[in-house]
């Protein structure tokens, strides 16, 4: 989508342009009204589908994302944008020996590059009306209905999978939100479901975590076990898990909407990695750790959950090899948690071995 600033007659002709010069690929104006999908979120919560993501639960993050308008004072106007990436489309290669990593994490943690567009945005907007205007930003860092703001904003429907999906461009990409107190035009929400009687997302999620509500159940899901996920990963979702490493993009990656970036090769380097580059994971301190991802997604699940994941795809995609590799770990730790996984994955590796 090209925009020619020379041409653009409103405000909002301008923000938009100004966002895709920054690298966004989506963009569109709403209302800070309520969501009328809260009561989803609601039933979510009630089945305990949030495992252990325990803080969704507290009256300020219900309030919250049943009244955007608390969230920022005197705030007019929601501004949806949507931040592309690259889906790791490698998990159906049965040859490889890889660990994956999804698309939307294998770079620089994308909380401190979009906080940065999003600051660029703001100053635009301020430069365009010559005043100084209250804007916070925000990307997955408060409590937001993202999706549903997106969709009203325009931007896509909520598909089978939870994710949100643009007809152009599909679901590869990021949400972020600016809230400020300018008033725009809304766009017009995108009411068209899309999906159909497909089901690929549906047949092809490795732990079948997705609910026919739309929603996902986070307890199955391999991006929350991998990440947000702060225990052990249950022993009967610990094979399903297959040779993914950090995130999962298997539902993105069957759907046909994301055909249209199908045959786009990832920019990053991050997104397969090494027998070798996973065992380094088992070999750093705290301080190593910290001083080589801070700045990067893996960062989040800290070096406890890593070193999990690690020994997870180790005893899923294992050999004699990787039973040394397990056993080196177990002689140095003290953790429990560890030990435990540590014990799954040799075992796992042993039982291979022995069909």
């Amino acid at each position: 989508m090209q925009f020619d600033h020379c041409i653009l007659a409103t405000l909002e002709d301008k923000i938009k342009a100004e966002a895709i010069r920054l690298g966004f690929n989506l963009c569109g104006f709403t209302t800070p009204e309520s969501p009328i999908r809260y009561e989803r979120f609601e039933q979510w919560l009630s089945k305990g589908q949030h495992a252990g993501m325990v803080y969704l639960e507290s009256p300020r993050h219900r309030m919250m994302r049943q009244y955007p308008s608390q969230l920022v004072p005197d705030v007019k106007t929601i501004i949806s944008l949507a931040w592309p990436y690259f889906l790791n489309r490698k998990s159906d290669d049965k040859s490889s020996n890889e660990a994956l990593i999804a698309g939307y994490v294998a770079d620089v943690d994308y909380h401190h590059l979009l906080i940065t567009k999003l600051d660029q945005l703001i100053n635009f907007i301020q430069l365009e009306l010559n005043q100084k205007i209250n804007a916070q930003s925000f990307t997955d860092s408060a409590p937001i209905l993202e999706r549903e703001i997106a969709s009203r904003a325009g931007l896509g429907w909520i598909g089978k999978n939870a994710c949100l999906i643009n007809p152009s461009i599909g679901s590869a990409f990021l949400l972020a939100e600016l809230f400020i107190d300018i008033p725009l035009q809304p766009d017009q929400a995108f009411s068209h479901d899309r999906c159909g009687t497909c089901h690929r997302c549906v047949d092809a999620c490795p732990t079948g975590c997705i609910q026919d509500d739309r929603t996902i159940d986070s307890s199955r899901c391999i991006s929350y076990l991998t990440i947000e996920n702060k225990g052990n990963i249950p022993d009967h979702l610990q094979l399903a898990i297959g040779k993914w490493l950090f995130g999962c993009d298997v539902c993105q990656t069957v759907c046909p909407w994301n055909r249209i970036n199908q045959d786009s090769q990832s920019s990053s380097l991050n997104q397969t990695w090494t027998v070798e580059e996973v065992q380094t994971l088992l070999t750093f301190t705290s301080e190593e750790f910290s001083s080589r991802y801070k700045t990067t997604a893996l960062f989040r699940s800290k070096m406890k959950g890593i070193q999990r994941n690690a020994l997870t795809w180790l005893g899923n995609n294992g050999n004699e090899a990787h039973s040394k590799i397990i056993e080196t770990f177990l002689q140095k730790t003290e953790d429990p948690d560890l030990i435990d996984t540590a014990n799954r994955s040799f075992r796992n590796i042993t039982n291979g071995i022995d069909k």
